[in-house]
């Protein structure tokens, strides 16, 4: 089945404690979906990373050390008592290590292999590869090739010999048995065959004991969807692209957020008040990061010591001239992202490294321009509704594949976009405003320096607002941007293909300079410091 992309799973999305939806989000699922595939907590567990990914500069200043043993003991991201992971796996009888390895080489830059023992001595072992924005893969179990992204009711029959013929009879006696069947596979490893039952709804216990009693199967394991929106086989968005986005609009004489409202019902099945509930506690959390972000006592290790607070206020005042909106605007995502660092919840747009640009304009805005709160939703769905139509050509807001550029830039693309819908704008001057973004900041490299969301991360959400607006309130006053949001789109893929290939990532540019090296060196030092302690 065709899977599509949708507002509340991909673009704004996930919510999660800060500070990297990638480095901290992804793994805490993965270790869920490992967990669930275990049928239970480990005895032991081995997490192995590629020493040329971008583990070995991530794994401990991004928290993923410590998302991964959340996702292993059964925690979903939001659980409570996150930065507690190590001593929970101490209290729970888990034994939890990681390793550099050479030879892991499935998959993209953020993969890792999970090697588990459960506590009746069984062992698996499971390749999962964090994507970008939250979003994650599963590669293989055991030698079993696999495809898990979280976005189904998955239901896995471990078969006790390798046969390819008795694997394809169970996936076609279950096809009729499973209510809202969505699609099904069977592989077949060394020493077992896998089949794998995809399905919009859950199954119940009755199906998963009458399988398990079944001749030839060695085990059954469910795994339920991860993300709010479950993948399902029969509905069908009203449009794919931004020139269909447009046309649509013009169709049915509607603003881009109906039609982006109308996008997410027809894929979700929600009715149109469930979309707004969503979307309205979205806003909350935005809301309760940015305040947040302005706690004079916030707190968070690093290279840099909070400053948004002390910015609030200042920025436009002061003898500076004022920026507008931007005054505030400016603050506000520096707040989002240091409250993010502090690994308070956030709400990604469309990425931890990003949060702060499509929430510190939009909320920014909506109080300067005294608009209502469905003016508000409305912006924040258009801003989504542009995300999704940039997820082309393999974009999946990966800093670390594409470069920056996946996460500011498209980030600055949806804030602009959501500005238009504030201001009454049209579909196309939504598109054209997003693709100006693109075309500001392309080319903009994966830069963390000691492996930290905070240089230059930090100064690129401010940066991100300012671009966003002027992009905005410039397609408005009717500047002509030339290039479609769609070809801006692709380019930026084949440009960040070409970064990555050229420069490696998370290592170009700032980290390189005397006083990044320095800094990398002493937060390492720290690091390990406090880890022996």
């Amino acid at each position: 089945m065709k899977e599509y992309n949708t507002i509340f799973n991909h673009a704004l999305a996930p919510i999660t404690p800060g500070p990297s939806s990638s480095n901290t989000c992804g793994p805490v699922r993965i270790g869920l979906v490992c967990q669930q595939l275990l049928g239970g907590i480990p005895a032991k567990a081995v997490v192995e990373y590629y020493s040329k990914g971008a583990f070995p500069s991530t794994l401990y200043g991004m928290k993923s050390d410590v998302a991964f043993i959340n996702g292993l003991l059964g925690k979903e991201q939001n659980a409570p008592g996150f930065n507690d992971a190590y001593e929970n796996a101490k209290k729970a009888g888990m034994d939890v290590s990681f390793a550099q390895v050479d030879d892991l080489t499935v998959g993209g830059m953020e993969t890792v292999r999970v090697r588990m023992t459960g506590r009746d001595g069984g062992k698996l072992t499971v390749i999962g590869e964090s994507v970008g924005g939250g979003a994650f893969r599963i590669h293989y179990i055991d030698d079993c090739p696999a495809d898990i992204r979280g976005m189904h009711h998955e239901l896995l029959v471990f078969l006790k010999e390798p046969s390819m013929t008795r694997a394809r009879e169970v996936a076609d006696s279950l096809m009729s048995q499973v209510e809202r069947y969505n699609d099904s596979s069977c592989v077949v490893g060394s020493a077992c065959a896998l089949v794998d039952i995809k399905a919009a709804a859950p199954f119940s216990d009755q199906l998963v004991e009458q399988i398990a009693a079944m001749d030839g199967v060695d085990r059954v394991r469910t795994v339920r969807p991860i993300h709010p929106i479950i993948a399902d086989a029969s509905p069908r968005p009203p449009f794919e692209s931004p020139d269909g986005l447009i046309a649509y609009c013009e169709k049915n004489d509607c603003s881009p957020a109906q039609a982006a409202i109308a996008y997410e019902m027809a894929l979700s099945g929600w009715s149109r008040d469930q979309v707004r509930t969503y979307g309205d506690s979205l806003i909350d959390i935005m809301r309760a990061s940015r305040n947040g972000g302005f706690r004079s006592d916030l707190s968070f290790e690093g290279i840099v010591k909070p400053k948004a607070a002390r910015l609030q206020g200042k920025i436009g005042h002061c003898g500076m001239p004022s920026l507008g909106i931007l005054n505030d605007a400016i603050p506000s995502a520096l707040g989002i992202m240091e409250h993010s660092n502090a690994t308070g919840k956030i709400v990604c747009v469309p990425t931890g490294g990003s949060s702060g640009i499509v929430p510190g304009l939009l909320l920014s805005a909506a109080e300067g321009m005294q608009a209502s709160q469905e003016a508000l939703y409305e912006a924040l769905m258009t801003a989504g509704m542009i995300g999704v139509l940039m997820m082309v050509d393999g974009n999946e807001f990966a800093g670390g594949t594409h470069g920056c550029q996946a996460e500011i830039a498209c980030g600055t693309a949806m804030a602009a976009a959501g500005l238009v819908q504030m201001m009454g704008g049209t579909a196309k001057q939504a598109c054209d405003a997003a693709s100006m973004s693109l075309q500001c900041f392309l080319g903009l490299i994966c830069d963390p320096v000691a492996g930290l969301v905070q240089v230059p991360c930090l100064a690129r959400n401010m940066a991100g607002v300012c671009v966003a607006a002027a992009a905005a309130e410039a397609v408005c006053a009717g500047f002509d941007v030339v290039i479609p949001l769609d070809e801006m789109s692709r380019v930026m893929v084949r440009v960040g293909t070409d970064i990555t290939r050229e420069l490696g990532m998370c290592c170009s540019g700032c980290c390189i300079t005397p006083t990044g090296a320095r800094l990398t060196r002493e937060h390492d030092a720290a690091c390990k410091g406090s880890c022996m302690s």
